[in-house]
């Protein structure tokens, strides 16, 4: 189990008038070209103006999106620059030349005009994913510190994640110190009577090992989403043409006839067919030509129930298609167990994936003792596993 070395608050000795690299994570969620969920952007907004009133100079990095050489101007970093000026009520200039091209004058010439400079998406460099030295060594050279407020890459072995902490002196941010301290709270606390896993969402190949871990650590795991398709095919249940992974029956039924009742299955479902026509069906009628979108109204209740009367709960991953009513009524029944439970030490985790999207879009961020921005760094952290970036900050 990792635990920082340093601190957030280390800064504040040597941090004033000093050019800060923040590695920040401005991938933010996006429709059809158009942003829709800024959870990302405002998480960061108060180490950007924490560090703006004790006069550090900005410079921010961060990666955005998968580009390739077609797609490079729907991700350039430039599309958020008037947004996160809004957010953190300061001037930007962006910069964006190539990385290994930006001269230090340039950048002194951008902190004449403002305090906040940010480059080009990161990835639009093949150093930076092949973490290389030079690349590292020239986006440390336009600073003096180097923050990292991107817990949601720190599994990655990336230039601005591990290798810039080897050229200067390195912090956690305040909002990845949250994460570390949060996240280890859910898997070392031992004081919970019950404790609860929901997962849901697409994949089980995905979290097959983040599944096994907490069914040695917690009293239930519910599961939901089209990952319990998978489930229920290991049991030769039919499910219709809904989305499975075949390859894990093996795999998925060896973890039921292990663990038993500890795995918990809908019994019911919200079913789709041919004519795009909701059906409500029972474990034993699902049509051939039906697709499962979401849990049904009695097993909706035994997730209340199991989830309203714990003492831990932790949540990865929508239940149902949640962004189309009504199949997010699963979804919806969780948060409402959330909402309802009254033990009075209730600690309650939710993150990994589109759960960030899921809460937002139920105006439900507020109901959790804690929300996670990662997804793959958060889904490796509760398993008690080492992240590369925290790693590199302790070093």
């Amino acid at each position: 189990m990792i635990t920082l070395k340093k601190k957030f608050e280390d800064i504040d000795s040597f941090v004033i008038n000093k050019k800060v690299i923040l590695r920040v994570d401005l991938n933010l969620p996006s429709y059809e070209g158009e942003i829709v969920d800024f959870t990302r952007l405002e998480k960061i907004t108060p180490t950007i103006k924490y560090l703006l009133k004790r006069q550090a100079k900005i410079i921010l990095i961060s990666h955005m999106g998968r580009p390739n050489q077609n797609d490079k101007e729907s991700l350039s970093l430039k599309l958020l620059s008037s947004k996160i000026s809004a957010y953190i009520n300061s001037e930007i200039v962006f910069i964006e030349d190539n990385i290994m091209n930006i001269k230090k004058e340039k950048i002194e010439k951008a902190f004449n005009k403002c305090n906040v400079v940010l480059l080009e998406n990161l990835r639009f460099f093949e150093q930076e994913a092949s973490n290389d030295d030079i690349f590292s060594k020239k986006l440390s050279s336009f600073a003096d510190i180097y923050i990292n407020e991107s817990f949601s890459t720190c599994h990655r072995k990336h230039s601005s994640i591990v290798g810039i902490p080897k050229f200067l002196p390195s912090f956690p941010g305040m909002l990845l110190e949250k994460e570390v301290l949060n996240l280890k709270k859910l898997i070392t606390n031992a004081n919970y009577n019950s404790a609860v896993a929901v997962f849901g969402g697409s994949k089980v190949s995905t979290k097959i090992k983040v599944i096994e871990y907490y069914l040695k650590k917690f009293d239930k795991i519910l599961i939901g989403g089209a990952m319990a398709n998978t489930f229920l095919y290991s049991k030769d249940i039919n499910i219709g043409s809904s989305i499975c992974e075949k390859s894990m029956k093996k795999t998925a039924k060896s973890l039921l006839d292990y663990y038993g009742d500890k795995i918990v299955l809908p019994n019911d479902f919200v079913t789709i067919d041919k004519y795009k026509k909701n059906q409500l069906r029972s474990i034993n009628d699902i049509k051939k030509d039906e697709k499962i979108f979401d849990i049904g109204p009695q097993t909706r209740m035994k997730y209340f129930n199991f989830i309203e009367e714990c003492s831990c709960l932790l949540w990865n991953g929508p239940l149902g298609f949640y962004e189309q009513k009504p199949f997010d009524e699963g979804t919806n029944y969780v948060i409402k167990a959330v909402k309802n439970n009254n033990n009075k030490n209730f600690f309650s985790v939710a993150g990994g994936g589109d759960t960030i999207s899921m809460l937002n879009h139920a105006k439900a961020s507020d109901y959790f003792s804690f929300i996670s921005t990662g997804g793959g760094a958060f889904l490796e952290f509760i398993q008690g596993n080492g992240l590369p970036g925290l790693d590199s900050l302790n070093n």
